[in-house]
């Protein structure tokens, strides 16, 4: 089976700029993104060592030199629109803060194939919260715990990420036996996936990008997780309700400039004393996001931060 055709983006940024430069990527709605940063992967590599005992000299070699974050668009019209937007929003970063680096772009054009194989690499088991373990849809794991399988595709992210980290901890906390959940912004279903083998009887996901659907349901099977459990949806939450159900706990990883309009609109999908989780702030956008909430009437019971991002565990 021929594989897609993609356009690599590749992006020169400096260590201190690739948190600022995911978030601009991220409000842009783009997850899956690849760093290349020497000195973070050589940390990496040396407090993971459980994980593996052999690193790919190639892999080594390609990590040495400039600091860049790469995306992958579809070689279409969607996606070089979507090019010239990701051009213009690295014009402005760059006049703003010199300390992102050149913010230089180059394109590559890449077979989805040729992407997977060199992928699977370096994409290996990781354990998050107390006892849920994120794994490589490829990888051979028996381990103790919950054990999430999947495979995130070139769109979206691994589930490696602070902001996905940061809510898969606060969901294996709330998720009770029988609860209802809405992942809003799923990506490639992660965090929809994780509440239903956490007890949840059902799940609702929703992701603007039309992709999302399929690879959302390809990975709930990779766990055993059926249709009669699980639905997800093609739609945009801030222009139509997307679901006439309410559930217990809503879930939005995804950016400040989505949270605070969704903040003023998530109560038509909570229960009576529902939860309402969001994550993918960063640290410049938390007042603002507590100020959204505050003002929609929500009370605030737990902040946590990684790095410089954050979630938020609010309850109406």
């Amino acid at each position: 089976m021929l594989g897609t055709e993609w356009i690599k983006v590749s992006i020169e940024t400096t260590t201190e700029g690739i948190e600022p430069l995911y978030g601009m990527l991220l409000s842009m709605g783009i997850e899956g993104a690849e760093i290349e940063d020497e000195a973070d992967f050589e940390n990496f590599l040396e407090n993971n060592k459980r994980y593996w005992d052999y690193v790919d000299e190639e892999l080594l070699e390609a990590k040495k030199g400039p600091t860049r974050v790469s995306i992958y668009l579809r070689d279409d019209e969607n996606g070089r629109d979507t090019l010239l937007l990701l051009k213009e929003n690295l014009l402005r970063l760059r006049n703003e803060d010199e300390t992102l680096g050149s913010l230089a772009v180059s394109l590559d054009s890449i077979d989805e194939n040729d992407w997977f194989e060199k992928w699977k690499q370096y994409y290996k088991p990781f354990t998050v919260g107390e006892a849920i373990t994120v794994v490589p849809a490829w990888t051979d794991y028996e381990g103790e715990g919950t054990v999430l399988r999947i495979n995130p595709g070139m769109l979206f992210g691994t589930g490696s990420h602070n902001t996905t980290r940061l809510c898969i901890t606060m969901l294996e906390k709330i998720v009770r036996e029988g609860m209802e959940v809405f992942d809003v912004g799923c990506g490639s279903g992660i965090l929809s996936i994780l509440s239903l083998l956490l007890g949840a009887k059902h799940a609702v996901a929703c992701d603007i990008d039309a992709a999302a659907p399929r690879i959302a349901y390809e990975n709930a099977a990779l766990s055993g997780i059926c249709e009669d459990t699980y639905t997800v949806i093609c739609g945009n939450v801030l222009e139509s309700d997307v679901t006439d159900k309410t559930f217990d706990v809503v879930v939005a990883n995804i950016v400040a400039d989505v949270i605070i309009p969704l903040s003023g609109k998530v109560s038509r999908y909570l229960k009576e004393d529902g939860l309402f989780l969001c994550s993918g702030i960063i640290n410049d956008r938390v007042e603002d996001v507590l100020s959204a909430l505050s003002e929609n009437g929500f009370t605030v019971l737990e902040k946590r931060q990684d790095g410089e991002w954050w979630a938020i565990l609010a309850r109406k």
